[in-house]
């Protein structure tokens, strides 16, 4: 298989094609029949150019989340087999058997298109292959069926957060920013956070009034950061009720421990959308992040920091590497002064590695430290990449000495 690229992760192998078409399964001793439901969405969602079934299956369920859902659905129906890990599936005996015949198929035959489409059910594929009044109607029939199908899954807590991106497609904005609206309103959690997250995603459409409800309703003591990040850069980005933002972002970026975690996980995103936003409220924030206990934080902060590539950001990094006393607490920042590459940030890298010990296990295995030790490079660049259009557009704004202004 030429150009493909593998690695291996606990029991499994995956493998990523030239083109990034990934195939990716664990060894669970049966030849690979059982299917980890991440594994196959991030396959479909992978595939350069998708034949006809994986292009119908994208029409109705377009992303990981919708067809996460859809396995657990037809699982629960008995129409997958559950295997004893629970996450994971085979389908049943009868498709197993003939799955060799069904890859063989010959989807350009447009009369197998149209028996397939018609077998299946699939209205609308058919009203392309035979098209007819009557053909237009049932695929109209369909698009309704569909709908109601997304909007019982809104109103199912479990599955809500799974079926607001398909929703974009179905209804009309205000629509959309209505449903969103309740889902808001009703809570302060992961599903009221997608739901915003989706709204941010369409400046063009109605502003959400529910989103400023919920920063006026939030906890620190109480809530997550998730959906309180996602409203601040909602309304931040709109220039909406922008000082009570920036006071509910600093109150929930203080916060050191967030319930169910050893830190505060969202400390990073926090810091950077007041850097972003709110410059004079972020300094302090933003050192917290080079220091927290949570590598994640680190690594954002750091990456962020190379990717903006300004003096100060320089300075901030050689001050967070003096106080690492570890080089776990220091992997994310040396990785990011090495990609800066500096005389003065390689000299520091040198001089910290020459002074500390890094802990090692005598084995079997590896230690947490050698193995972040052994990532921290890879793990950075891919951040800074990830980081690099933020940082082109958030520039600008930024004092290239931003650390030493004096602000009003």
């Amino acid at each position: 298989m030429p150009g493909w690229k593998f690695y291996f992760h606990g029991i499994g192998l995956c493998l990523t094609a030239p083109d990034g078409e990934t195939i990716d399964v664990d060894d669970h001793g049966d030849n690979g029949l059982t299917i980890d439901p991440w594994f196959f969405t991030q396959r479909i969602l992978s595939l350069p150019h998708p034949a006809l079934p994986e292009r119908r299956l994208l029409a109705f369920l377009p992303t990981a989340d919708a067809m996460a859902a859809a396995i657990r659905e037809l699982t629960r129906e008995g129409l997958l087999v559950r295997n004893e890990h629970r996450h994971v599936f085979r389908v049943v005996p009868e498709i197993e058997e003939n799955a060799g015949a069904f890859a063989a198929i010959d989807f350009s035959d447009a009369s197998l298109r149209a028996r397939w489409a018609e077998h299946l059910g699939d209205h609308e594929l058919l009203a392309v292959e035979r098209p007819s009044a009557a053909a237009q109607a049932r695929a109209a029939a369909q698009r309704d069926a569909y709908k109601r199908y997304l909007l019982a899954g809104i109103a199912n807590e479990a599955t809500a957060s799974a079926f607001i991106e398909p929703l974009e497609t179905v209804l009309e904005p205000p629509e959309f920013v209505d449903v969103c609206a309740g889902l808001i309103d009703a809570s302060v959690n992961a599903t009221s956070a997608r739901a915003i997250e989706r709204l941010d995603a369409h400046p063009d459409y109605p502003v959400c009034p529910a989103v400023a409800r919920l920063l006026a309703r939030v906890d620190p003591a109480l809530h997550h950061p998730y959906a309180v990040h996602a409203a601040a850069r909602y309304l931040l980005r709109r220039g909406i009720e922008r000082d009570r933002t920036v006071d509910v972002v600093l109150a929930f970026a203080r916060v050191e421990v967030v319930e169910g975690y050893l830190g505060n996980p969202f400390l990073g995103e926090l810091a950077l959308l007041l850097l972003e936003h709110a410059p004079p409220h972020a300094l302090a924030a933003l050192r917290r992040g080079l220091r927290s206990s949570t590598p994640a934080v680190r690594t954002d902060v750091a990456a962020a920091l190379a990717a903006l590539g300004q003096a100060w950001c320089l300075r901030e990094l050689l001050l967070a590497l003096d106080d690492a006393a570890t080089f776990e607490e220091s992997a994310s920042v040396r990785a990011a002064l090495s990609w800066i590459g500096s005389d003065e940030a390689r000299a520091a890298v040198a001089h910290w590695t020459q002074t500390h010990v890094l802990r090692t296990t005598e084995g079997p295995g590896y230690g947490w430290e050698e193995i972040q030790e052994a990532c921290a490079d890879e793990s950075l660049e891919y951040e800074i990449e990830e980081r690099r259009a933020w940082a082109d557009a958030t520039r600008p704004g930024i004092d290239p000495d931003f650390d030493r202004v004096v602000w009003g």
